[in-house]
């Protein structure tokens, strides 16, 4: 038995609804990550802070996070730790953070971050849709 052509209609006009409904979410998801991503930068403008991305995230303590950093002016890379915040990876924070030594790995210089001490952040997926929407 094959299905009329009623049905095949309704089916079609389904799917195309779904389709354009799913497009326009993402373009207005990738808009608003983009202007996350631009008051960002007005921040990092006002010169507050230093640059640097959550390259990798190793631990999740109850207490915060252990992570590797890279600073982005120089692209040299830090292990950190940031107290009372599970940073995501890939994030992009401005920082005005001290270093000193890590008891636990015997690190003479890991990142302390304190939550004050994050003067602005952006997830990777902000800093990549302001690249898709600058294209």
């Amino acid at each position: 038995m094959h299905p009329s052509p009623g049905a095949l209609m309704a089916i079609a006009f389904i799917v195309a609804v779904t389709i354009v409904l799913t497009v326009r979410s993402r373009r207005k998801r990738t808009a608003a990550l983009a202007a996350q991503w631009q008051a960002f930068q007005q921040h990092r403008r006002s010169g507050h802070g230093q640059l640097l991305q959550v390259t990798r995230v190793y631990q999740h303590g109850r207490r915060g996070s252990k992570a590797v950093v890279t600073w982005c002016d120089t692209g040299r890379q830090q292990d950190a730790w940031f107290w009372n915040w599970h940073v995501p990876p890939g994030a992009y924070l401005l920082v005005n953070a001290s270093s000193g030594y890590g008891p636990h790995s015997h690190n003479p210089n890991v990142l302390y971050v304190q939550p004050g001490q994050v003067r602005a952040w952006a997830s990777g997926q902000a800093a990549r849709a302001a690249q898709r929407v600058g294209q």
